[in-house]
C-alpha cells in the first residue's frame, strides 16, 4: 500500500532528525551540515505527506498534512527565505507529536 510506505518514509525522516541530537538553538545555528540534513528530512516528510491519498488524509485528519506539505514547499521554493528560528520551533514543538500520531496510524 502506497500510503503505508509514505507513512514509514515520514517516520524514518523524523527518526533521522531526532538522531542529530541538538541540545540548543545555538548548536543548531552553528552546525550548517546538520541544518542541511534536517531541512532535507523536512522536505522528505512534506513530499511523503503530499503523496498520501486524499482519502487517507481525510480519514486521519488530526495529522497536519497541509502543514507538512507547506513546510516542504517553503524549504524547496522559498529556500532563501527559510527562517531557522521557525525550523527550530518545528523541531521542538511539533516533531514529537507528529511521530506519535504517525506511529499510532502505522500500528
Amino acid at each position: 500500500m502506497k500510503d503505508n510506505k509514505r507513512l514509514h518514509d515520514i517516520l524514518d525522516a523524523i527518526i533521522a532528525i531526532e538522531s542529530y541530537a541538538l541540545f540548543s538553538y545555538e548548536e543548531f545555528i552553528a552546525d550548517h551540515k546538520t541544518q542541511d540534513a534536517i531541512l532535507y528530512n523536512l522536505i522528505v516528510i512534506g513530499e511523503a505527506a503530499n503523496q498520501i491519498s486524499e482519502a487517507f488524509q481525510e480519514k486521519f485528519h488530526k495529522i497536519p498534512w497541509a502543514s507538512m506539505i507547506g513546510t516542504r514547499n517553503i524549504i524547496v521554493h522559498g529556500y532563501d527565505q527559510v527562517k531557522l528560528q521557525i525550523v527550530w520551533e518545528i523541531l521542538q514543538r511539533d516533531l514529537t507529536q507528529l511521530k506519535s500520531e504517525i506511529t499510532k496510524v502505522i500500528d
